[in-house]
């Protein structure tokens, strides 16, 4: 039997000192059938030997390309491989998490049929290193669509799960690197704007939830948040101030929750403000109530 043709994607995998899982994500990406045409691994000067792992364990493959500069930061290193990839779909798979089978070929098939279509994303499974456990996120409808607001209103996907059309993520600037933190965040907020956002609600990625991440310093995200908001202030849909009012207090409460009392009371005074404050009892209703229950409910 023939080899089924490559799909039309390019995978981009940011590679800073993952030398531990860094081959095992690559592995995920070629196993998916039919494979993806090509697979840039993006090492953002890297100290652990992760660019030498990738040389040995795919020398033979010519569909792995390594791309090496020096540390420049997640933004920069996904936008390299956004620069320099030769197909019309794009994915992105961080070199600390897989993907499940099937990935690639259901998500392509979206884009291919829904040419209004410009990402499509997944759901996952969270892996914990300590003991190996796959815990399920919660379960929804077989796909959703998402607006604008939805995507403003929490980021509902991580990096891993996304496919994307080239062409769309270079007409966007790619990531920007002056909200690292949140930067996958913003670019899925901006697409919305552009194009339609589908979910599968399919568990198709394995994430590891590392405590080392570089989205678990909750005050540096809160304050990456800011940014982002002032970002889409100007072009925000009717409500915004509301949308903003929730989420300063869903940091309010993580922050309390980990006992950074301090932070949690600033959290809560920019809820607070004079410009928000009036909003405060619509946020707590419409967002920060459900969540706090689908929270619990996922807990339990």
């Amino acid at each position: 039997m023939a080899e089924p043709k490559p799909l039309s994607v390019t995978v981009v995998v940011p590679v800073y000192n993952n030398a531990d899982t860094v081959v095992a994500a690559i592995q995920s990406a070629l196993e998916q059938v039919p494979p993806p045409a090509e697979v840039l691994v993006v090492d953002d000067g890297s100290t652990d030997g992760s660019a030498a792992a990738v040389r040995q364990a795919f020398a033979g493959d010519a569909s792995v390309r390594l791309i090496q500069q020096d540390n420049a930061g997640p933004s920069r290193a996904r936008n390299r491989g956004i620069e320099e990839a030769s197909q019309p779909y794009l994915a992105f798979l961080d070199a600390d998490d897989e993907w499940l089978a099937d990935k690639l070929a259901l998500q392509s098939r979206v884009l291919a049929a829904e040419p209004s279509v410009g990402l499509v994303a997944c759901d996952w499974v969270r892996e914990r290193p300590d003991t190996g456990e796959r815990v399920h996120a919660a379960a929804g409808p077989p796909w959703s669509r998402l607006t604008y607001r939805d995507c403003l209103v929490l980021n509902r996907f991580q990096t891993s799960t996304v496919l994307m059309r080239t062409a769309l993520a270079r007409s966007l600037g790619g990531f920007d690197a002056t909200v690292d933190g949140a930067e996958d965040w913003d670019l899925w907020v901006r697409t919305a704007q552009a194009a339609g956002v589908v979910k599968l609600n399919r568990a198709l990625v394995v994430y590891r939830d590392v405590a080392t991440g570089y989205s678990k310093d909750v005050w540096r995200v809160y304050q990456t948040m800011h940014r982002l908001l002032d970002k889409h202030r100007a072009t925000a849909p009717q409500g915004f101030r509301t949308i903003e009012a929730w989420h300063h207090l869903r940091f309010f409460v993580a922050l309390y929750l980990m006992g950074e009392r301090a932070r949690a009371r600033a959290a809560l005074a920019a809820a607070l403000a004079p410009r928000l404050r009036w909003r405060v009892p619509a946020a707590t209703v419409a967002y920060l109530v459900p969540f706090l229950y689908r929270r619990r409910r996922r807990r339990a």
